[in-house]
């Protein structure tokens, strides 16, 4: 296993230079198959391009002053008269084993990556505060997660699985791995998703309080209610019943979900 450990700090500031940014080369076990890039961060966006490179790239930015400070540092006698050092340096580290990538960082700052893949690349990218996620001309199986930052996928093909907490998900699908479920949910943003005209596939719908859109023949099913949770409280008993919208696009196939609370659902062709 190959294991890469990158760790800047700052000793003195007035002595050495600030390096708030970082680039690391990872070579493939073997080029001419398919990866897998997986991108777990707490704080910080993510950026993934495919290209024809050989090898991961991976740029790393610090963010200044997003530090996180364990604990209040106030009138502490021992402190007079010294100096405060920025500790603001990257901590990140990266593994490669079989063509599969894993990235991790300091969940205790805010650091920013940009990563440049090979196009047939499976990712798993997920982020929670201060950042969006973006992917380009990528193909592969995608399985999306970010809490407070929006996710757009463009010129992409595979299959994917996306959520957002309190922004959008925009897609453009250049083609669609066959006979893959996908799914997509939000629950403070629109869902807007482009496909090619020639998909297939079972579609399920439901959005609380935002409308449906879609320029596709949709050959619509029988709505119908389903109990989807039912529970004892107490005395009583509870029953949560939901109402999707389903149907068939192209004579039907795999099923895509789509699950919104405050936004709207729009499907297009393209």
């Amino acid at each position: 296993m190959r294991f890469i450990k990158i760790i800047i700090s700052i000793v003195f500031l007035v002595v050495f230079q600030l390096s708030a940014q970082e680039t690391v080369k990872v070579p493939l076990t073997d080029p001419s198959k398919p990866g897998f890039l997986k991108v777990k961060i707490l704080n910080g966006a993510i950026k993934v391009k495919g290209s024809n490179t050989k090898e991961v790239i991976i740029k790393a930015s610090v963010r200044e002053g997003n530090k996180y400070r364990s604990r209040k540092k106030k009138n502490r006698k021992d402190l007079q008269g010294l100096k405060q050092i920025s500790n603001t340096g990257l901590d990140f580290s990266v593994k490669e084993y079989n063509n599969a990538i894993d990235v991790d960082s300091d969940r205790n700052g805010t650091t920013d990556f940009e990563i440049e893949v090979p196009k047939d690349f499976s990712l798993r990218l997920s982020t929670y505060n201060s950042g969006e996620i973006y992917v380009e001309n990528v193909n592969g199986i995608m399985d999306v997660s970010n809490a407070n930052g929006k996710i757009t996928l463009k010129d992409i093909s595979g299959a994917v699985s996306a959520d957002a907490l309190n922004k959008d998900i925009t897609v453009n699908f250049l083609k669609v791995t066959p006979d893959t479920p996908m799914a997509f949910s939000s629950l403070n943003g629109d869902i807007d998703i482009t496909f090619p005209k020639s998909l297939k596939a079972d579609v399920r719908i439901k959005s609380e309080r935002g409308d449906i859109f879609t320029d596709y023949d949709l050959k619509s099913k029988p709505v119908k209610s389903k109990t989807s949770k039912s529970e004892r409280t107490g005395n009583g008993y509870k029953v949560k019943v939901e109402k999707w919208i389903e149907g068939e696009i192209n004579g039907g196939g795999p099923e895509i979900l789509f699950k919104n609370y405050n936004g709207d659902v729009i499907i297009r062709s393209n």
